[in-house]
């Protein structure tokens, strides 16, 4: 990192400053971790005054009892109580039941240690009361108050005691025992960024059994400007089998942090969930997930809504135990032109599906040759310049569907090919080959290689319109784009937005830059971490 001497200091002086300084509103921390990639802006972070005694608030001083069945009124109070410069909400230590709460502009919600915030239990969560016949959209728990509701911290003390508790097991259990019912219930967010406020902050603090969506950054490309780190999320996989006489229940639509805007930080997390455990959806637009562990659930995820996507960045994770590693999927209608997608320095142990590209989200055909020709339109999936880097993946299963479970799938549309694809030393063991079909420009360099452990001769599944170029068998260290010393005349280098990077310049030059993709003479660069 460049910014590595600027970090250092920064911490340094931190760590001389007395402990009396560093109020619950300090973001020096999240400044210093910031990890920017080259040419983007920097996220934006909370601006709150320093937390004192007379702008903190207690919940208990507002009427808050660990014996009510329903403390919203009490802590909604405590959070309006908080004055317009700004403040800090407390849930000290103990177990308080709420219902869903709304903060203003400029607070602080602090979980103690040792403190859980539940939420109302189904049948008493707004919404959920009696039979439920007809559709109905439910609240989300933790929300900004209105438009103006900028700069707001959602922290807790402890990772591990620091908790918010959904009580989601009555909620998922319905998908089995109650089918009408579940289709019914739109449920809310745990913690969800939806108005047009915007620098917030989630961090230190553990979420699990959410009824449904962990911690969505963002609506409709509102609410931007999220920082989430240092967050442990926990709920069921979703393949459990359901026996409530065994208390197992699998969680459904758990997605662990969804992305619908843009300027996102996510580093720092541990997610285990029934659903996408980090996923970019419509909007999402320099979107930066490093540092994170991924247990179960369905992975490091795009879609299945990709309008206005790109520049997403997911670095150093791992995966263990999860249901895909790098997923694109999209479907016609719900997509459109999604690019600068970048996977590198990751490392995944029995995941199914370690990278796939797949536009056919809804209604995948059995060939690639039965597969439909349409119109393309401005929703029409068109996935294109994707850097796969650093890659290494072990454990995938046998499994016999047409849909999953190979080294690598890459699925685009007749009329609208995945183009541009590198895989840059990635290496696959699966017990299948890869599946590519309606795709041109994928490059396989710097020692890429894919075994198959079930069929050592089969690296290729399916192939069917597939233009692709390199070696896969581990046969050979150099790459087409790598990087090497040149005699090429300068030119410009442009990254893949077409902002230009470096004048009259050359490959040795470009080789110093940040990790990407560069255009240099015409040519594709791959610049990898150093």
């Amino acid at each position: 990192m460049k910014k590595t001497f600027f970090h250092v200091s920064l911490l340094a002086a931190l760590m001389l400053m007395p402990a009396t300084m560093i109020a619950q509103s300090d973001v020096s921390a999240e400044l210093a971790a910031q990890n920017t990639p080259d040419g983007w802006t920097a996220v934006a972070l909370p601006s709150i005054p320093t937390i004192t005694d007379a702008n903190t608030m207690s919940i208990v001083s507002y009427g808050a009892t660990e014996e009510s069945a329903d403390n919203t009124a009490a802590i909604q109070a405590a959070l309006n109580a908080v004055p317009d410069e700004g403040g800090m909400v407390v849930i000290p230590a103990g177990t308080w039941l709420c219902g869903p709460i709304k903060l203003k502009a400029r607070t602080v919600l602090h979980l103690k240690a040792g403190a859980t915030l539940k939420l109302l239990p189904f049948g008493q969560y707004p919404g959920t009361v009696g039979n439920i016949t007809k559709s109905v959209s439910l609240q989300d728990f933790i929300t900004p108050a209105d438009n103006n509701a900028s700069d707001l911290i959602i922290e807790g003390e402890s990772k591990e005691t620091s908790v918010i508790e959904g009580q989601g097991s009555d909620w998922w259990r319905l998908r089995d025992e109650m089918a009408a019912a579940w289709n019914y219930i739109k449920r809310g967010a745990v913690i969800r960024f939806t108005t047009s406020a915007q620098r917030f902050l989630v961090r230190n603090l553990r979420i699990q059994n959410a009824p449904g969506v962990n911690i969505a950054a963002g609506k409709s490309g509102k609410g931007s400007n999220c920082t989430i780190h240092d967050v442990v999320i926990r709920e069921p996989d979703s393949t459990l089998p359901f026996r409530p006489a065994e208390n197992s229940f699998p969680s459904h639509n758990t997605d662990g942090i969804p992305v619908w805007t843009d300027h996102v930080n996510i580093y720092n997390c541990d997610i285990s969930n029934g659903d996408d455990n980090v996923v970019m959806d419509s909007q999402a637009q320099y979107v930066h997930v490093w540092d994170c562990q991924f247990g179960t659930g369905h992975g490091a995820s795009f879609g299945s809504y990709t309008q206005h996507m790109h520049d997403i960045i997911y670095e150093n994770l791992t995966f263990d135990g999860t249901d895909s590693g790098f997923r694109l999927k999209s479907q016609r209608g719900r997509s459109g032109s999604v690019y600068n997608l970048t996977m590198r320095n990751c490392t995944m142990k029995n995941v199914n599906n370690p990278i796939s590209i797949d536009a056919w989200y809804d209604g995948r055909p059995s060939s690639p040759a039965s597969a439909a020709v349409k119109d393309s339109t401005a929703t029409t999936p068109y996935f294109h310049d994707i850097l796969i880097q650093n890659v290494t993946s072990t454990g995938t299963p046998y499994k016999s569907s047409y849909k999953s479970n190979f080294a690598i799938n890459i699925f685009g549309l007749p009329e609208s090919h995945v183009r541009n694809v590198t895989f840059d030393n990635v290496k696959v063991e699966a017990a299948k080959g890869m599946f590519l079909a309606y795709c041109d420009g994928i490059k396989f360099i710097n020692g890429c290689k894919i075994t198959n452990t079930k069929n050592p001769s089969k690296l290729i599944e399916t192939e069917y319109k597939a233009n692709y170029t390199g070696s896969f068998d581990g046969s050979t260290t150099d790459g087409v784009a790598a990087p090497t010393a040149s005699t090429m005349s300068t030119a410009n280098a442009y990254d893949l937005s077409g902002r230009m990077v470096a004048r009259n310049t050359t490959v040795s030059t470009v080789s110093k830059l940040s990790p990407g993709i560069y255009i240099l003479g015409g040519k594709k660069i791959a610049v990898g971490r150093k």
